[in-house]
């Protein structure tokens, strides 16, 4: 019965209601990934920005991705998840018990499953994990003076289990394996610093809460259905296909306010600019390809070229999504990672890494 009122629904209908149907899940997950390769990507952002700066010779300044870089884009994957015991479109819990916060997870992979850096945050606390050599693998040096970079950085990795056993949880970081951080210690001594006058009070900088994934959802909602036009597109891998039409410039001004909360890491990851320059977007109609498994949301995907003109070629992103199946479990054996060991980590590291190996330390 369901299924038949699903069939019977228009074109943007069925968008419409795959949204409200997000909305509705107690869980969701999102995938965001370039769905190009690399020379398509390094052919889309290899010149640069059209109207870049100018250094201090008056010469406009090179921008753009090399084929380095291009390669290392089109092998990541980034993943998001929320899950809550209410529906997501209602108000979240920002305090009260810890088992009525929402659970997140985000990670950081390549194509083929590998895990550069996953964080989650349950029960007030956050677990955290990175593979530091997947990271510089990555990158392949590319003269002498790199090669001989590489060189002293792999030595520095082989030190990592000479640090002394104060330095545990420091040492299973940098090893890839997961530490806990227990977040009221961490706001207990951001209390201190602000009584301290040292640095303000302001929002939180720990990612993403499930209130801002909301938000990111009803922006692109409105992308999708405020003066669109929707045809059916057939079918394709199990999936329904959708074509959503809409202006760039519109649709480019909604996806800056969805993407408001990533903006910090969008600008490390890409060519630094503020996000408000999606709304130079061109002023022509850019086709959203969404795909609807079981009248459920399952991708979104678009041409960047059309939103933002110093993409000089044909750049398709996916925006995947799941909302079935999507658990977050706090990782067992998570040594605990505490301020003091940051701290001492960091004068270690200022210092030269002399020392004794267990001395005393009075934290923070």
């Amino acid at each position: 019965m369901a299924c038949g009122t699903e069939e019977k629904l228009g074109a943007g209908a069925k968008v419409e209601r795959a949204f409200e149907r997000l909305g509705e899940e107690k869980a969701v997950a999102v995938e965001f990934a370039f769905d190009a390769n690399a020379e398509e990507i390094h052919a889309a952002l290899k010149d640069g920005k059209k109207n870049g700066k100018r250094g201090a010779d008056g010469k406009k300044e090179k921008g753009g991705v090399d084929r380095e870089s291009a390669g290392i884009l089109a092998d990541l994957k980034l993943h998001y998840a929320v899950v809550s015991d209410k529906p997501l479109k209602e108000p979240q819990a920002k305090g009260g018990k810890d088992r009525d916060r929402p659970s997140v997870a985000g990670r950081l992979t390549r194509k083929d499953g590998t895990v550069l850096a996953e964080l989650r945050s349950v029960e007030r606390k956050v677990y955290l994990r990175g593979d530091v050599k997947a990271f510089a693998g990555m990158v392949r040096p590319k003269d002498a003076k790199e090669r001989s970079e590489r060189r002293d950085f792999d030595e520095a990795l082989k030190k990592i289990d000479e640090m002394p056993d104060s330095l545990a949880a420091v040492r299973n970081a940098l090893k890839g394996e997961w530490v806990a951080l227990d977040t009221a210690e961490f706001e207990e001594l951001a209390a201190k610093k602000r009584e301290r006058g040292g640095s303000s009070g302001g929002e939180s900088s720990g990612g993403l809460d499930a209130d801002t994934q909301k938000r990111v959802a009803d922006a692109l909602r409105k992308t999708l259905t405020d003066n669109s036009a929707s045809k059916d597109a057939g079918k394709r891998n199990g999936a329904e296909h959708v074509e959503v039409t809409v202006p760039a410039r519109k649709a480019a001004k909604q996806l800056s306010e969805a993407l408001k909360p990533l903006e910090k890491q969008l600008r490390k990851a890409g060519k630094g600019e503020d996000l408000s320059a999606l709304e130079n977007a061109p002023d022509k109609d850019v086709v959203f390809d969404v795909a609807l498994k079981d009248g459920r949301l399952s991708a979104v995907t678009f041409d960047m070229a059309a939103l933002d003109e110093d993409v000089r070629a044909r750049l398709p992103v996916t925006v995947g999504f799941q909302s079935t199946s999507v658990k977050i479990d706090a990782p067992s054996g998570a040594r605990k990672l505490s301020v003091r060991e940051i701290t001492e980590a960091l004068m270690r590291m200022v210092g030269g890494g002399g020392g004794g190996s267990d001395r005393p330390s009075n934290g923070v």
